[in-house]
């Protein structure tokens, strides 16, 4: 009888393997614009370079490997690993890290769900990207909720699962401190309902910096597809703690989240550490249209305001882009993008302000008011 039983087991396992089938596919995006852009210092000045904020208006550039392989009876494994870099200089994007975008192995069943461990999207920009005008931006005029956030979670442990129009994500990244499970840890969920012309989403999200201190933040979107165009809208609030630093004292960024600018020297944004405990409320309204074939058509406007004690202000973006597709593969396109301050956020754009002076409450020295101007080309493969 063992011996029956080894010989079947052996067959079973070559059978399996005979009918496995694997593949890598390596794929990318390469998004360069012609970039003019008001304000860029305290004097006023304006700049004309390429980029903004290195990075092209629709996509940052990036290129990776993704692999599969079917097991059988349902079951498949998988990894990505996924590069960054700056195309208008080839230096590597997310703080030099080789496979910043995303470095994970999967595995999965055709009914139960996948599992992927690694360097992974964040459920709430994973959420943000289907009810986002652009899918989540590129250049920092139209991209900035991701410092609200975050955009990846090292150290992440994540479960999909799909029941016909329901998708569920659920994700928790160890901190990896000795002797402190929550300091730097992160859990999460996503729940995504798409059924016909409507796509609803919803997440919540909660990350701990290495003092266990805490970023809570609740999101809700929609898109809605009528004819040719499509609107979206969504509604993020975040609360932090007094003192919250995703960046652990700006040593790295990377351990957490992107959510901070990674040096307590670097100029005041959007993102900076606050004393005292902070809220922020931030909407985004836009449409797009498909006019022709080729021709896409893209309005939006977002705001954010943020509020804590001494301190009350916004600010606001409304950008537009009109993209031409030469091919399944190549576009090209026109963006303007012009972003304003209120309240504390005054003098936000070209200042020199440092993010540990602004936490003290130090006004910003910039300017309220920026226009962009970028002229693109992208191509994927």
């Amino acid at each position: 009888m063992k011996k029956e039983f080894v010989a079947t087991a052996l067959l079973a396992g070559f059978a399996a393997g005979a009918h496995a089938e694997s593949s890598v596919t390596l794929y990318g995006v390469m998004d360069v614009a012609l970039s003019y852009q008001t304000h860029t210092n305290p004097s006023g000045d304006s700049t004309f370079a390429l980029q903004q904020g290195n990075e092209g208006f629709l996509s940052g550039s990036r290129f990776g490997l993704k692999g599969n392989e079917t097991l059988g009876d349902g079951w498949k494994a998988g990894f990505t690993l996924e590069n960054g870099f700056l195309a208008n200089n080839g230096k590597l994007d997310q703080q030099g890290q080789l496979f910043g975008r995303q470095a994970f192995v999967k595995l999965g069943h055709d009914r139960w769900g996948e599992l992927a461990l690694g360097r992974q999207y964040t459920t709430a920009n994973t959420m943000l990207y289907y009810v986002d005008p652009l899918g989540v931006g590129a250049a920092p005029s139209n991209s900035w909720q991701v410092f609200l956030v975050g955009q990846r979670y090292d150290n992440a442990v994540s479960y999909t699962g799909t029941w016909g129009a329901m998708q569920v994500i659920a994700e928790y990244a160890a901190g990896g401190i000795a002797g402190d499970t929550r300091a730097r840890s992160s859990m999460s969920l996503g729940v995504k309902y798409a059924s016909g012309p409507v796509t609803l989403i919803g997440d919540v999200q909660q990350t701990n910096d290495s003092q266990s201190r805490r970023a809570r933040i609740y999101l809700g979107g929609i898109k809605a597809t009528i004819g040719n165009a499509n609107l979206f809208a969504n509604y993020l609030h975040s609360n932090r703690d007094a003192g919250f630093d995703s960046s652990n004292g700006g040593t790295d960024t990377a351990s957490i989240t992107s959510m901070s600018s990674g040096s307590p020297t670097a100029a005041v944004a959007i993102n900076s550490v606050f004393n005292q405990r902070r809220s922020d409320d931030f909407f985004t309204l836009g449409a797009n249209y498909r006019a022709t074939p080729s021709w896409l058509v893209t309005i939006a406007g977002m705001q954010d305001r943020t509020n804590a004690d001494g301190f009350n202000g916004t600010r606001s973006t409304a950008y537009g882009v009109a993209d031409y597709s030469l091919s399944k593969r190549t576009d090209v396109y026109l963006a303007t993008a012009y972003e304003w301050t209120s309240g504390g956020w005054s003098g936000l754009f070209g200042n020199s302000t440092t993010n540990a002076a602004a936490a003290k409450g130090t006004a910003l020295n910039g300017r309220n008011e920026q226009l962009s101007v970028m002229l693109g080309l992208r191509h994927l493969f």
